[in-house]
C-alpha cells in the first residue's frame, strides 16, 4: 500500500472516531473533529483515484 494512502487512512479513521466520541459530549469538539475527518477523507479519495489512474504507469504518480 502506498504510504501516503496509509497515512491518510489513519488520520481519517482517527478524526472520525474522535468526532463520534464527542458527538453527544461536546458539540464544538464534535464539529471540529468532524471537519478534520472530512478534510482528510477528501484527500484520501483524491489520492486513491490518482493512484488508480496511474497503476499502469507508476512513474506518473505525483509526489506531494
Amino acid at each position: 500500500m502506498d504510504p501516503r494512502l496509509a497515512q491518510l487512512l489513519q488520520k481519517t479513521s482517527l478524526y472520525g472516531t474522535l468526532a463520534m466520541y464527542y458527538e453527544h459530549i461536546d458539540p464544538e469538539k464534535h464539529i471540529y473533529f468532524y471537519r478534520k475527518h472530512f478534510e482528510y477523507e477528501m484527500q484520501l479519495v483524491q489520492l486513491y483515484w490518482a493512484l488508480q489512474g496511474t497503476m499502469e504507469n507508476p512513474s506518473q504518480i505525483e509526489c506531494y
